[in-house]
């Protein structure tokens, strides 16, 4: 994130600090610390008195532990695509937006790798194919399962304003509950009246991307509110906005990066 900064000249990056909060044994927390001795990244283990003693917007029950990294934050995801495409203009790349993928061949015409679209197509010596929640119809002969799941992204202001969930003072966090549901969050990023953002972890429905309900619906902020009241007490506050997103998920839950045999599509 450093070098991508410098050389961009963006701020695409918010030290925060980051807390992962749950039971000793519970699979975030226990992930978490164990990823961190294998790789040797600094951090503490907070009780639940010294969560609440350091992070008081925060209400966790007297059995919760945490994992704290203070070099942990936010990456804006506009801003380093933003980022990302202006180095990339910057270095000659063929900018293009706003087009369909209809299909691709790793050996096309030439023996180069192709790429049709509802504007066009494209040859190049290598292709590298990311299609987030598009992955089920553009890798299915691979044999790549994909799941794509709508989830909900909610935007509260807190009681009392944002200046105690400024990002100075509040990290970013992940909290698990016994029975494994999960809640994420940021602090305040976008002013006093911009709230404080949530969302449920992988608690979504089966969606397909080309049909996807961005309507928020009055039952999911209540569900929303009512998971955060005895948790951050200053939350939920006043509903602000929310946004539907999506999810592609693999069976393992892990990422799928690998090269693609030479296959026509």
């Amino acid at each position: 994130m450093e070098k991508l900064a410098a050389d961009s000249g963006r701020e695409v990056f918010t030290e925060t600090g980051g807390l992962v909060i749950g039971r000793e044994d519970g699979g975030a927390f226990a992930g978490t610390l164990n990823s961190a001795r294998q790789w040797g990244l600094d951090h503490e283990v907070l009780d639940a008195a010294d969560i609440r003693r350091r992070f008081p917007t925060f209400s966790p029950a007297d059995e919760d532990v945490a994992f704290y990294e203070r070099r942990a934050g936010i990456a804006r995801p506009e801003a380093t695509v933003a980022a990302h495409l202006d180095l990339a203009r910057a270095h000659g790349a063929d900018l293009h937006f706003a087009e369909m993928v209809l299909g691709w061949e790793a050996d096309g015409p030439g023996g180069k790798a192709w790429v049709v679209t509802d504007r066009g197509s494209y040859t190049a010596e290598r292709l590298v194919i990311a299609p987030g929640a598009w992955a089920p119809k553009l890798l299915s002969d691979l044999g790549v399962r994909v799941s794509v799941e709508r989830q909900v992204m909610y935007w509260f202001q807190p009681e009392g304003g944002t200046a105690p969930f400024d990002a100075e003072r509040h990290p970013v966090y992940i909290w698990e509950d016994p029975d494994g549901t999960q809640i994420y969050g940021f602090p305040s990023l976008d002013g006093p009246d911009g709230g404080a953002k949530v969302a449920f972890f992988r608690k979504g429905v089966p969606s397909d991307p080309d049909r996807l309900d961005r309507r928020i619906h009055e039952d999911e902020i209540a569900a929303m509110a009512d998971y955060l009241r005895p948790r951050i007490p200053a939350l939920p506050g006043r509903f602000l906005k929310g946004a539907a997103c999506m999810y592609a998920n693999t069976p393992d839950e892990h990422f799928v990066l690998a090269r693609i045999p030479s296959i026509r599509r």
